[in-house]
């Protein structure tokens, strides 16, 4: 029998090496795949459900006194600041003062941000179509929250205290996630028709200590962002008000950081 040839030799070893390439190429592409893929979200909230939160935005939105267009660009201004700091699956709470029921404020829109459609792989999956779930998921659900929070309604009181409260309490904004950011979009002018407020000649954060028994709500780590709406009729209320009570409160609250706009 005759051995094969160097040339028949030198072809099978190639035709060896080439299944090999293949294979590696298809286990490279099959890894690829895996790694790649959008992680399991939550159908609702658009979060992951794989893994824990590692951040939340939540903006309070005190319209219990009429906002006008100049607040309402500031609203959506901040909004899309906000935004703009989210990465992916960071989630974003949009809520409203509801002086009815003052500690529960109207939640509006609380979401994750999902992958951008930029961010879509075109081997796996349909640009396009990332894009339309974008948009119906998460940026035309947060604009209509936008408008629904621009009109809460003139009402009697201001209950910013007892939005605060109920903000540090909900167990989606618990310290057991990582980082945390509150936003809180108001003239800053606590009024309570019953109890404290802030339109009253030398209110301050001792005083409010002091007749209220009431401690500051837990913010523990939370960096706060305060935007203020300009109101030009009571401007040095605003400004005692600010320096006086909202300073020391979250001083007390046990802010990370605060940060406040100009008017």
């Amino acid at each position: 029998m005759r051995r094969p040839g160097r040339a028949a030799r030198g072809k099978s070893i190639l035709g060896l090496v080439l299944i090999g390439v293949v294979f590696a190429a298809l286990g490279a592409f099959a890894l690829a795949a895996v790694l790649m893929k959008a992680p399991p979200v939550d159908a609702e909230t658009l979060c992951r459900t794989d893994a824990p939160l590692a951040a939340h935005t939540f903006i309070l939105v005190d319209s219990t006194d009429r906002l006008e267009p100049r607040h309402r660009r500031k609203l959506r201004a901040v909004a899309d600041q906000e935004r703009a700091r989210l990465h992916q699956y960071d989630r974003l709470t949009l809520a409203r003062l509801n002086p009815r029921r003052p500690q529960e404020p109207t939640i509006l829109f609380s979401k994750c941000l999902p992958r951008a459609p930029e961010d879509a792989n075109p081997l796996f999956e349909n640009p396009r179509l990332a894009r339309e779930q974008w948009d119906a998921a998460f940026q035309s659900a947060l604009d209509q929250a936008l408008r629904s929070a621009q009109h809460g309604g003139a009402g009697s009181a201001s209950p910013i205290l007892a939005g605060l409260r109920a903000v540090a309490a909900d167990p989606d904004f618990s310290s057991a996630i990582a980082a945390r950011r509150f936003v809180l979009v108001s003239d800053l002018l606590e009024h309570d028709p019953n109890g404290f407020s802030l339109y009253v000649e030398g209110a301050d954060y001792a005083r409010w200590r002091a007749t209220s028994g009431n401690a500051a709500a837990d913010f523990e780590n939370v960096d706060v962002r305060l935007a203020p709406l300009d109101r030009p009729d009571h401007a040095a209320r605003q400004a005692a008000a600010l320096d006086a009570f909202w300073r020391p409160y979250f001083d007390e609250a046990g802010a990370k950081s605060l940060g406040v706009d100009p008017y």
